[in-house]
């Protein structure tokens, strides 16, 4: 699965950072047109924002396998917080430092690759090093490491 880092976005809101990432899938053809605004409706109803260990908050906004053309995942620091509102608790909001958008191409390996980044989520060690690190491909190795680490925690056919 190919990965796509930026560091320090400055966005203002949930919906900026969804439309900035999904924007930069869709340039590159990873996401179908309808991608962007099928993240923002399913975000709606079934928010994404994760208050985690370490305080280094996380969102995990993306739309079904029927928006996607291929697999990717696009990765944003962001610069401040922004306002998510939390996936335990839909009546409440976290502020979200790291958005990590994917594009989920196999059904058969959707729900394992969404648990495979939560999974490097709860490592708080794995969240300030993505912080911290000072370049895309820095991130993107943190991450390589981080997910391949947890293969045995439901193989994905995708692939990293």
């Amino acid at each position: 699965m190919d990965i796509l880092v930026v560091l320090d976005v400055e966005v203002s809101s949930a919906e900026e950072v969804i439309r900035y990432l999904g924007n930069l899938l869709q340039e590159r053809s990873y996401v179908k047109d309808t991608f962007v605004e099928a993240t923002i409706e399913r975000e709606k109803s079934v928010p994404t924002g994760l208050e985690l260990a370490g305080g280094v908050n996380a969102a995990l906004p993306h739309a079904g396998v029927e928006h996607v053309n291929k697999p990717a995942l696009a990765v944003a620091r962001l610069k401040r917080p922004v306002t998510f509102r939390r996936m335990d608790d839909p009546d409440s909001e976290v502020p979200v430092r790291m958005v990590f958008m994917p594009a989920i191409k196999d059904p058969s390996s959707y729900i394992q690759t969404l648990m495979k980044l939560v999974d490097v989520f709860k490592d708080p060690q794995v969240m300030e090093s993505l912080v911290k690190a000072r370049t895309e491909q820095e991130v993107e190795q943190i991450l390589r490491e981080g997910l391949s680490t947890r293969e045995g925690q439901g193989e994905s056919q995708e692939g990293y």
